[in-house]
């Protein structure tokens, strides 16, 4: 039988926070940088293609051109060599 918790929201926000600093602090270097890519990429998979511009956009006006170039070419190549 499990005991149930109570606790109010803001507690639970206060025990979220130091639980995953918790688990950051266990992190090192390389495992907090691929926790950071695989959240942004899941988090970018759920924009629609024009939020996605637009975020990019956001972050540098002239980036999402440079690698909208990047991926049509690369299947472009892909698609050549096969």
């Amino acid at each position: 039988m499990t005991n149930k918790v109570s606790f109010t929201p803001q507690q639970k926000k206060e025990l979220i926070q130091q639980f995953a600093e918790i688990i950051v602090d266990g992190m090192d270097t390389k495992t907090l940088v691929q926790y950071v890519l695989d959240d942004l990429v899941f988090t970018y998979e759920q924009f629609t293609s024009n939020e996605l511009k637009e975020n990019i956009n956001d972050y540098d006006p002239e980036l999402f051109e440079e690698l909208l170039d990047n991926v049509t070419q690369q299947y472009a190549r892909l698609n050549v060599v096969k």
